[in-house]
Formats: structure tokens, sequence, C-alpha cells
């Protein structure tokens, strides 16, 4: 909102401008604290500034968009890709970089950082305008989720850490670039002796540490401005009531935006009683910046949805199944989609999620593919800190997932799926209705979900594995193998006898690499029954 984090901004256009301060800007906040939006923020701006060249964004995320947005190994790639498309000069020196070793891609982050990024922006070494990269919540790219369900705080500090590394062995080039990198990741183990703590090469500003009188200062611009948009809501509310829930959300935007959802997603009348019994109900703000208001804030959600359950009908065991399963997925589904794998009708699967209007956005069409968790912080809560009514294991999700995905083929693979008129002829451009959005999701993770169902990964000896295998596998998870169960009983019923039609799709959906990949792993850890 204009207005707001005016402090912050000016100081990284300031950072940004200048040829002398250091090539990273890492910015660290606890969750809810506004890091995505300063960074999205930075990015409109510099997009419309023509002193800087907005060289590509990469907004990590485990609750909106593909896999591929929690994946580090699509950072790098994108930023260069994004860059190529604007300036011709980097794009030819890019092109020579990937001729000379096109196998980059699969590659450590530094050894990507060093051909992708370094070698081809010398070819932009003697530019006036600077370059800016904007890489948003780091720590959201992970590698296996810990038995909670929630991601390994250490493998993501790892994480920021390497691209940290990388990035300042960048800024040691002999050779000045015009180019800076912004970096928002939650906070991390302490870096002290670390290249990524010396001025030189990073810049760091702690959102947790600004001063909280200009936070909540910003917090209560942002909220009085929504309370005051229209002359009803100014003849409902006060400068007071603003300035109450501004003092309560302890420097916390999360809080504030989660508040007024909350008070407003229930119809405009009933509003103010909301925003009275929301205050009431609020303990007093701890001055920490940690995550109890945001805690309490998604508490009262949870037990605001459990009371509007039909009394007659134990409906949330529904509801949190559906929760666990969209906080599983691995890309964003619409109500069609999910309701498919879940075995739900699309009225009862909306009408058990809408109870949770103020965190889950729920689009208005079936099949918008857009449904999903406002903030990674609530499926964080629910995992974690939640009461034991409300407390998920993302284990149910993946079983939940992994029976439905094959049901789903069940249902919807059969002969000539892809509609074709031939099979002497290639795939038809497009993709034919026959192919919903429920049976590319079944037939893309249906391997991922009953390999998250196994023991803790286990990784092979890397010199004993085949350079093919090595490529292959690192699309998918490395686990032992499953007991024998049910789900070993699906996968020999449901897909062995249907496993060309899911070739068919998976050509469709030019996946046939993955699709190799899949049986790869398939065939030596869980469904030996291919084979039998």
């Amino acid at each position: 909102m204009e207005g707001t984090r005016v402090e912050i901004l000016h100081s990284i256009k300031i950072w940004i401008m200048d040829p002398d301060a250091p090539q990273i800007l890492w910015l660290t906040g606890h969750a809810g604290l506004g890091k995505s939006a300063i960074a999205s923020t930075v990015c409109s701006r510099a997009s419309e500034d023509p002193d800087i060249v907005l060289g590509g964004s990469f907004f990590c995320s485990r609750s909106a968009g593909s896999i591929a947005q929690r994946d580090v190994r699509c950072i790098v790639p994108t930023l260069a890709q994004l860059l190529a498309l604007k300036s011709p000069e980097f794009g030819k020196a890019l092109a020579g970089e990937l001729a000379r070793d096109p196998d980059v891609l699969n590659k450590q982050i530094a050894k990507q950082v060093e051909l992708l990024l370094q070698k081809p922006l010398l070819a932009l070494k003697d530019s006036s305008v600077q370059v800016l990269f904007v890489i948003d919540a780091l720590d959201e790219c992970g590698g296996p989720l810990n038995t909670n369900g929630t991601l390994d705080n250490l493998d993501g500090h790892r994480i920021v850490t390497a691209m940290l590394e990388s990035l300042a062995a960048f800024s040691r080039s002999p050779v000045p670039l015009p180019v800076k990198f912004l970096v928002t990741s939650r906070p991390g183990t302490d870096d002290r002796g670390q290249p990524v703590s010396e001025t030189a090469f990073c810049k760091v500003i702690q959102l947790h540490a600004v001063e909280p009188r200009q936070v909540t200062k910003d917090i209560r611009l942002s909220v009085s401005t929504q309370l005051s948009s229209t002359p009803t809501l100014r003849s409902w509310f006060t400068v007071e009531d603003a300035d109450a829930l501004a003092r309560l959300c302890d420097g916390q935007f999360l809080v504030a935006t989660t508040a007024l959802q909350y008070t407003f997603g229930a119809g405009m009348y009933r509003a103010p009683q909301r925003y009275k019994t929301m205050l009431e109900t609020f303990p007093d703000s701890t001055g920490t910046g940690t995550v109890e208001p945001l805690d309490h804030m998604y508490a009262l959600v949870m037990d605001d949805a459990a009371t509007s359950c039909e009394p007659e009908v134990d409906e949330l065991p529904v509801m949190l199944n559906a929760l666990v399963a969209l906080l599983t997925a691995r890309m964003t589904l619409s109500i069609s989609a999910l309701a498919d794998l879940l075995e739900m009708t699309r009225e009862d699967l909306r009408a058990s999620l809408s109870r949770l209007y103020a965190v889950v956005h729920i689009p208005e069409s079936d099949d918008d593919p857009s449904l999903r968790a406002f903030h990674s912080s609530f499926g964080d809560y629910l995992l974690e800190r939640a009461d034991d009514r409300y407390r998920i294991n993302l284990s149910l999700g993946d079983a939940t997932l992994a029976s439905g995905c094959l049901q789903v083929m069940a249902k919807q693979l059969h002969f000539n799926v892809s509609q074709s008129r031939s099979s002497y002829e290639l795939n038809m451009p497009g993709r034919p209705d026959s192919i919903t959005l429920a049976l590319e999701y079944a037939c893309l993770h249906w391997v991922y979900h009953i390999a998250q169902l196994s023991a803790p990964p286990s990784v092979p000896d890397e010199k004993s594995s085949s350079r093919f295998r090595q490529r292959f596998l690192s699309f998918i998870p490395r686990t032992p193998r499953l007991p024998k169960s049910r789900l070993d009983e699906m996968v020999g019923e449901i897909f062995r006898p249907r496993l060309l039609f899911w070739l068919e799709v998976m050509s469709i959906l030019g996946q046939i690499r993955r699709a190799a990949a899949i049986l790869v792993f398939a065939a030596g850890t869980v469904c030996h029954l291919f084979f039998l």
C-alpha cells in the first residue's frame, strides 16, 4: 500500500543505485512480516524505473504454483532465461555457455551461478544501468520434509546459505559488474564466520529488528484505509478500531490481512460484530515479533470453521481431510480436480472449504486452478502448533492423494484417451477435454505420494549409479521399497493394465522424459507388481 514501508523501500532503492554497495541484500524476517510484499513492490518499481533493469525474479512458494516453485535448481536457470529475453548481448553470451556445457542445468548451484549468470554478464560489464535480480522466500526451497510434514529448518538454512555463498563468490569477480541480488528468507542460524556475514559482500536487513513503532504505524495506515474505504464502513468503524488491531498485530502484516479477511468474508453486515468479537479474544501483544498473534488468528479461524459445521453431522474430519489434501498437493488445483481426487462432489468440497475463507483462496469457478492456502504459515501452524482437534499430519494427505490418484486413473484412463485420429500421426496441438486437471495431476504425481508413505529417504551411493539413472532420478524422491499393502495391490490392479494409456497422457503433456524417470523409480521401489 502506498505510504507504507517507506524507509525500507527507500534504503533498498539507494542500495540498488549505489555502485559501491554490496551486490547482495539479504532481507530476513519471521513469517507474516511482509517480506514477499516488499520483494513484489521492489520488482514492480524496478520494472518502471529507466535506471534499473529487472533482470528476473523468482518467488519460491510451498503454498502456490507448481512444484518448481520449491525447487532450488530452477532459480538460476529461470533468472538467466528472463534476462536473456531482455538483453540480446546477455542472451548471445548465455547461448555460448550452454553450447559449451549443455548439462549445466543439472549442476550444483555455485556452478549454475558461474556459468549461467557470472560469465554471460561479462557482456554487460560496461552498462550504466543496474541489473536487479530478486529471489523471494528462498528458505521455502527445501529438500525432504520432516516426519511431521514441515520443511527441515536446517536443510532450508543450508539452501539459503549455499545460494548466498554462490552469489558472494560472484561478487569477488575481478571485473565489476552492474548487478544486484535481493534475497529474502526467514531468519536462519548464526552465520558469523561465513562469507555472507562480510559487509563487503552482503548487506543484511532484519525486518524483525525494524523499529516497532514504524511497523505499527504502517499496519495502522493499511487497516484504517480499508476500514474507511466506503461511507458505510466509515459509519461502522472508528480510528480507535484500526489502532486496536494494529497494536495487537505485534508487527505482523499477515495478522492484519487475515483479521480483515475473517471480518468481511462472512458478509458485509456481520463485519462490525465479528471485528469486535475478534478484538475481544486477542491476547495482549507480546512485543516479541514471533508467531503468537498469528497463531491466535489461525486458531480463531479454525474454531469458527468448526463451530459452523452442522451439529448433527460430524463435518470436521471431512474439512480437515480436504485441508490436508490441499496442503499436500504438489501443484495448485481447482475445486473440480480436488473433488475428483477426494471422491467428493464439487458442492460438498466447496461448502467444506468455504468455512476457511480467511486462510484459503477459493476461486469462484470450479475449474479455476488457483485453489490454495493464502500463506504457507497456515500449514506450519496446523502441522506444528495447532490444537489437537485440528493438528494434521501430511502422511494422511499423501495416503488420501495416493489413493485418489489411482482411482482417478481407474476412471479416466481409457483407450485413445488423447482422442487422436491415428496412432501413426503425431500428437495433435492442444489438449483434449478428456485429459482433465485431476487426470493430469494423477498421472504426474501418483508415485510421489506413494513414495512419501515409506520410510525416510535413503540416498544411494552416487558413484554406484549410472549417469542415466542419476539424471532421471533427480525428478523424484529416493525412498526404500514400500512394504506390501493395499496401495501395492491397487497399483497392480489399476495402473499396470492402463500403463499404455498413462504413457499416452504423459506424451500429450510433454512429459515422456518424466514418465521414464517415474517408471525407473517405480520398478525399483514401490511397484514390483509391474513385472509379476
